[in-house]
């Protein structure tokens, strides 16, 4: 009986221990399935983060590259294909353009990422931004003349549009901001002087500016280019380029001449007695008209139209849009549009032509130095210069000289901004060549953003 039992127990061990054996083979097995799991999954998270971080290197690389660029597509391109990553794995970046905001003062684009590790895919899409320096109705450099002398806004100022100075503002009296004020210094400063380091803290000494639109000072500052190569090339490759002191009318055809609305005639001045030269606006493909050296100009405008000199520009005479009315306000349904830009000075002549009144619809530029009337200290006085558009320039030049409030020499101001160049600018109108990063989204979503 006792031997019964001990077998007994025996046989319950041998069964337990097999049981239990089993378990922990099954255990084990589960382990590790896990861990075999727990490694697939891991390397997979491992490749999706690495995929998002090669779509954010490309993301970095592709907005440095935009900025090295002259200009910005006009149409999509491929910036990185299938670009290799430092630890494998790769990166594909287009940009994607919006082409109905081709001539929009606002430029916008959106950079598509993608990066690839091992099968898995993470894609990011950054908008960004540049802005025409078209969208200003006052910009400049510095707030002084091109000989040093501080210039001031003063009651009699209004201007209408947005208004930027890497400089520092200069308040006399009560002057009015209609639009967006900004400055890349950190303070204002009112007559005489008094240091204003918040616009909230005006007025101020009796000055008491009106920022209707807001004023924010120590915003990053814009440098204005120096050179005009990118409109050259405009104008070679689908415009027209001269290469000497050029007369240019608008709105005139023919020798002898005859009125011919959308269309221009050239000549060069040296030699002198050189035949004109006619052109129709709308055939120009880029809408760019460049000079090496000045350019003299004038006329009637139907069509839109970048005129841009390597030296000084010009104007002669009156420039006006044919959609606008004898004293230059653009009327409903006007389209047509001017740009001048010059590396050097735009100057309106002292002629017989300009002294009394002229008037000029366009968007000035003047990169080095400023927008003056030749003359403008001498003689009597030549009426009102009124500006319709904007006027960008280095330095801010003088048109004209006062005595208690009275004209004395020169031109009396009377600027208006045109507000249709802030959906529309001239043709290849320069670009600030600031991009700025709107917003930011990861997502599946492949399709055209625009």
């Amino acid at each position: 009986m006792t031997q019964r039992t001990r077998s007994g127990e025996t046989g319950y061990a041998l069964a337990v221990a097999t049981i239990m054996a089993f378990a922990v083979g099954v255990i084990g097995f589960s382990f590790l399935a896990m861990g075999g799991h727990e490694t697939k999954a891991s390397q997979k998270q491992l490749d999706s983060q690495r995929a998002f971080w090669l779509a954010e290197a490309g993301r970095s690389r592709a907005l440095l590259w935009m900025t090295e660029q002259m200009r910005p597509p006009e149409a999509q391109v491929t910036i990185y294909q299938d670009a290799s990553g430092p630890d494998g794995g790769s990166y594909t970046v287009h940009c994607l353009v919006d082409t109905a905001a081709a001539y929009q003062v606002e430029k916008a684009f959106v950079l598509d990422c993608c990066g690839r590790s091992r099968g898995l895919e993470r894609r990011i899409r950054q908008r960004i931004r540049m802005t025409s320096f078209a969208r200003y109705a006052y910009f400049t450099h510095d707030e002084v003349s091109p000989g040093g002398n501080p210039i001031w806004y003063i009651t009699a100022d209004v201007i209408e549009g947005r208004l930027h100075s890497n400089g520092t503002l200069r308040i006399a009296g009560s002057p009015r901001f209609l639009g967006e004020v900004t400055s890349a210094s950190d303070h204002m400063i009112g007559y005489p002087s008094y240091w204003v380091g918040d616009p909230a803290d005006w007025p101020v000494g009796g000055n008491d500016p009106d920022f209707a639109a807001g004023a924010t000072l120590a915003v990053p500052e814009i440098p204005l280019p120096t050179e005009t190569l990118d409109l050259r090339q405009e104008a070679l490759a689908g415009g027209i380029h001269v290469a000497t002191e050029t007369d240019v009318e608008i709105g005139v055809a023919g020798d002898p001449p005859v009125a011919a609305p959308g269309w221009l005639r050239y000549r060069s001045r040296t030699p002198p007695g050189q035949p004109w030269v006619s052109a129709s606006v709308a055939s120009l493909a880029s809408g760019v008209f460049y000079g090496n050296q000045d350019l003299h100009i004038s006329g009637v405008l139907s069509g839109e139209l970048t005129i841009a000199a390597r030296g000084d520009i010009w104007i002669e005479d009156d420039l006006r849009y044919l959609g606008s009315d004898p004293q230059g306000t653009p009327l409903p349904g006007c389209t047509d549009l001017l740009g001048c830009v010059a590396e050097g000075n735009i100057i309106f002549a002292d002629n017989a032509a300009n002294r009394n009144n002229l008037v000029v619809n366009a968007v000035l530029m003047a990169l080095d130095t400023s927008i003056t009337a030749q003359n403008y200290n001498t003689g009597v006085p030549r009426g009102t210069l009124t500006i319709w558009g904007g006027l960008i320039q280095k330095y801010r030049g003088p048109v004209g000289t006062f005595s208690g409030g009275a004209i004395t020499t020169g031109y009396r101001k009377d600027y208006h901004y045109d507000t249709r160049v802030t959906a529309r600018t001239p043709p290849a109108f320069p670009l600030t060549g600031a991009y700025e990063q709107v917003a930011w989204l990861e997502t599946w979503d492949d399709s055209y953003p625009f």
